[in-house]
């Protein structure tokens, strides 16, 4: 994501095809889960880890879609 960021922040049309890379596959942005930690063999979780999730899945997908959208333009 940091590539992306930096391609696209220097108007470089290939952050659109690495920000977009990032969305496929096992291990991939789809698979992220935020304000869960594992210590001790124990998975614990931050009060507000749904609120965090619901937010961060809001902002990937409207990354994806505004990424998309700028490729269908070009």
């Amino acid at each position: 994501m940091r590539k992306a960021k930096t391609l696209l922040e220097n108007s470089d049309y290939s952050g659109i095809t690495c920000l977009l890379s990032a969305y496929g596959g096992m291990g991939s942005l789809n698979d992220l889960i935020l304000g869960q930690t594992f210590a001790d063999g124990v998975f614990s979780r931050r009060p507000d880890h749904l609120e965090l999730n619901d937010r961060f899945s809001e902002l990937r997908n409207q990354a994806a879609q505004l990424a998309a959208e700028i490729k269908r333009s070009q």
